[in-house]
């Protein structure tokens, strides 16, 4: 039986307990990931006693309802404890209340769905690769561009530093790419320090940086879980990626983490060069899928779109 359950009634060590034992674990789906992205603002559909789970984040606007993805998150949909069938994930969605009317997140790739007229689907993607290999050995697969870059920057006074500060990570960010982009508020800057402050007193994140004569350059933040680590942001000053700073830096952290049963999760990009850059170390395309779903009425609907 799956029921709705308010974050209020929401047993989290249950909850843990079920994203732990899960057949594809997620760190974007433990409650205090979910606590710090969405400010404790997110609700569940659980099935009997925890046995498999369906996160969603929500909001208001103009009197209406609806679900979301936050940032600094990839998706959601079902986690199980045992093996499922596709008509599982289909149960879930028909069980979101209808009073949100209008729905916009992502399923894990786990998670099967045949086209319905009920719902809008689309396929993205992220990036993944695997460490369990010599550094030599995947170094091979990288990309004649990635290394002619890598070569190039070592010609640089660049130097590679761990461990720095999150808001450093995230100024950087915002100078020189947040900005443009335009869809970042204060407040999820704000959420996105908590975010990596959590990860590192808790010993679940690491960062890196490249310097070139005491300057910034480039700095990126991964997360570790389930034995991968989750790029989860970065930035990168114009030097830097004219110099070749973020390919050293990458090139760095796979020296560093190969050959220990690990994988690198880019975090993942439907845009096509941002993705292709990441291939260029030798990663490989997941699919997963966005679910769309809008009961708004007319007036409504030409608003949001």
């Amino acid at each position: 039986m799956i029921q709705f359950v308010e974050y209020k009634n929401i047993d989290k060590h249950k909850w843990d307990d079920c994203i732990s034992k899960c057949t594809h674990p997620s760190i974007f789906v433990y409650s205090w990931y979910l606590d710090i992205v969405s400010e404790s603002n997110w609700c569940a559909l659980i099935s009997n006693d925890y046995e498999a789970v369906f996160p969603f984040v929500t909001k208001s606007k103009y009197g209406y309802k609806y679900v979301f993805q936050p940032f600094f998150t990839r998706y959601f949909g079902v986690y199980s404890v045992k093996p499922f069938k596709e008509s599982l994930v289909s149960e879930f969605l028909d069980s979101i209340p209808p009073k949100f009317r209008y729905i916009e997140f992502c399923l894990n790739e786990s998670n099967s769905l045949i086209k319905r007229k009920s719902e809008e689907l689309n396929e993205k993607s992220y990036q993944f690769l695997n460490l369990n290999n010599s550094y030599d050995n995947i170094r091979k697969a990288y990309s004649e561009n990635a290394r002619r870059a890598i070569k190039k920057s070592l010609k640089n006074n660049f130097e590679i530093r761990a461990n720095i500060e999150p808001d450093k990570i995230v100024s950087l960010f915002k100078s020189t790419k947040g900005d443009d982009l335009n869809i970042f508020k204060d407040n999820d800057y704000k959420i996105l320090i908590n975010l990596m402050n959590y990860c590192l007193i808790n010993k679940i994140g690491i960062s890196y940086a490249v310097y070139e004569e005491n300057l910034l350059v480039a700095a990126a933040f991964f997360m570790f879980n389930n034995q991968t680590y989750i790029y989860l942001k970065s930035g990168l000053t114009e030097s830097g990626k004219t110099k070749g700073a973020m390919y050293l830096l990458i090139d760095h952290f796979i020296q560093n983490h190969s050959e220990k049963n690990h994988y690198l999760d880019f975090g993942g990009s439907s845009v096509e060069n941002v993705a292709q850059f990441y291939k260029k170390f030798g990663a490989k395309d997941c699919v997963y899928l966005q679910v769309k779903k809008n009961e708004l009425p007319l007036l409504a609907r030409l608003v949001k779109k």
